[in-house]
């Protein structure tokens, strides 16, 4: 993890060792230098052939049965990958996803059509004359309990910081125009503001009144739900409410680096610029644990607190998680908040995934935040279910959407938990101050739509007695249930 000079007027440290942003409705990110490849000899041969005085290492990788190897060094991946290509040898770039273009190939965004009016698809069509409005979407549990606070109707959606601000959308797509410091900061650092806000008092007293009756498990029983994010906030920085969780075994670190605990500032170095994936993962596993009381979430980490990760990383902590196909393991869900489009498939992920799934993992991702339908990776991956949002009133604007989205949940507003006892350095007005945290936040984006429907997963795998591929037949694949046009089944009852 990155760390910057504390109080000695230094710069946080960027991305730039880590993410190379390739602009452009078909742009993509990767590690710098870096290739992936299954036929290692003849790639690094040819590419010392074309790169002479480049001093490029290599290295086997764990993830894809052992087959891929990582080369680094490569001076220019774009124009390796073409050359190498040319000759037959299977090559990608290591791409970058991140925690969660303007492409029309699927048609109008889902929020552009609900406020069509009654001609539109969404209005003229089951959606709004079903129980959707009518009765269960809103008197839900997600609607009904401390997810969707008061904030969510007092706050108007366009005000919420996910709209003005590129931080959960992807850096391919990011203006580096006005509003963006204008000069293309956050596409070369990563440097932005954290998109969360502060909640109330009253939102952090329900949280703790619904986690004073959840039963513990025993720390030797596997997880419901795994969550591969930024770590979890337990600790001088993290809220007491976490510390007690991690206790009673609901919600715990996993990983060999889990002593690494996420924390609000770490890049910026004690500033209290809360950095723009701090939190990420806690308020992710405490989401699923509020859908699904009673489930152990594990939380790996693997993104930056900036919010980056690359593919290599990621599939070699997939490969890691232990099988849960054995006799009378009903399987667990295995929870991606996190995308990023790639120059034509992240062969390495893919590879992972399809093995997780072999081994009894339901793979959930976020669809993106970029209110595209250019596919996201791993969302658009064969049988994962890719998330979209929507809000009190229907799509939000933000959703990618389009025939890979499989199904949709709350993601406007949502309420969980985050930092106690940091205030960042932005101004009070009116009474109210969007980042000074006191142990839970409002947070927009599909990555908090995906731990929603992980939840309902494992809700009906420990109520129902389900596995949870069964589970998926019931929730999300039913040809009964409600779905909006280019976001999928609706998923918001239990």
């Amino acid at each position: 993890m990155s760390s910057s000079k504390n109080g000695s007027g230094g710069v946080a440290p960027g991305w730039q060792d880590r993410v190379a942003v390739v602009p452009g409705p078909r742009g993509f990110a990767h590690a710098p230098g870096q290739l992936l490849t299954t036929d290692a000899a003849p790639a690094i041969e040819r590419l010392g052939r074309l790169f002479p005085d480049a001093e490029m290492t290599d290295e086997c990788l764990e993830a894809g049965d052992g087959s891929f190897t990582r080369v680094s060094g490569v001076i220019d991946v774009a124009v390796a990958v073409q050359h190498l290509r040319s000759f037959g040898i299977p090559v990608q770039p290591n791409h970058v996803v991140f925690a969660h273009c303007a492409d029309t190939c699927c048609g109008p965004h889902p929020a552009m059509l609900a406020g069509a009016g009654a001609a539109g698809m969404v209005h003229g069509s089951p959606v709004y004359a079903s129980p959707v409005y009518a009765s269960p979407v809103y008197a839900s549990p997600v609607y009904a309990s401390p997810v969707y606070a008061s904030p969510v109707y007092a706050s108007p959606v366009y005000a919420s910081p996910v709209y003005a601000s590129p931080v959960y959308a992807s850096p391919v797509y990011a203006s580096t125009g006005p509003g963006t410091n204008g000069n293309g900061a956050y596409v070369k650092t990563g440097r932005r503001r954290s998109s969360a806000r502060s909640a109330s008092a009253d939102d952090l007293a329900a949280l703790e009144e619904r986690f004073q009756h959840l039963k513990g498990y025993r720390s030797e029983e596997l997880p419901d739900v795994v969550v591969l994010d930024t770590g979890l906030a337990i600790g001088a920085h993290g809220p007491g409410l976490l510390k007690s969780l991690a206790h009673k075994h609901l919600v715990v670190a996993g990983g060999p680096d889990h002593e690494q605990l996420d924390e609000p500032d770490s890049v910026h170095g004690g500033s209290d610029v809360i950095d723009p994936a701090a939190g990420h993962g806690s308020f992710i596993a405490v989401l699923v644990e509020r859908v699904a009381p009673g489930a152990r979430v594990e939380v790996w980490r693997v993104l930056h607190p900036q919010g980056d990760g690359d593919e290599a990383t990621i599939a070699g902590v997939i490969e890691a998680l232990p099988p849960r196909d054995g006799p009378g393991d009903r399987g667990a869900v295995l929870n991606l908040s996190f995308g990023g489009y790639t120059m034509d498939g992240p062969g390495l992920l893919a590879a992972a995934v399809r093995r997780a799934q072999t081994r009894g993992y339901v793979v959930v991702a976020s669809a993106g935040n970029d209110g595209v339908c250019r596919p996201t990776y791993p969302a658009a991956l064969p049988d994962v279910i890719s998330v979209g949002a929507i809000g009190p009133t229907g799509p939000a604007p933000f959703s990618n959407y389009g025939p890979t989205v499989r199904a949709c949940a709350p993601g406007v507003d949502l309420v969980s938990t985050f930092f106690a006892g940091v205030d960042g350095p932005q101004p009070e007005s009116d009474g109210y101050d969007p980042d000074e945290f006191d142990g839970c936040a409002l947070w927009s984006g599909t990555s908090f739509s995906a731990p929603i429907v992980a939840g309902v997963l494992a809700h009906q795998k420990l109520t129902r007695g389900v596995t949870v591929q069964e589970a998926v037949e019931r929730v999300i694949d039913d040809p009964a249930l409600l779905r909006i046009p280019g976001l999928g089944t609706v998923v918001n009852v239990i």
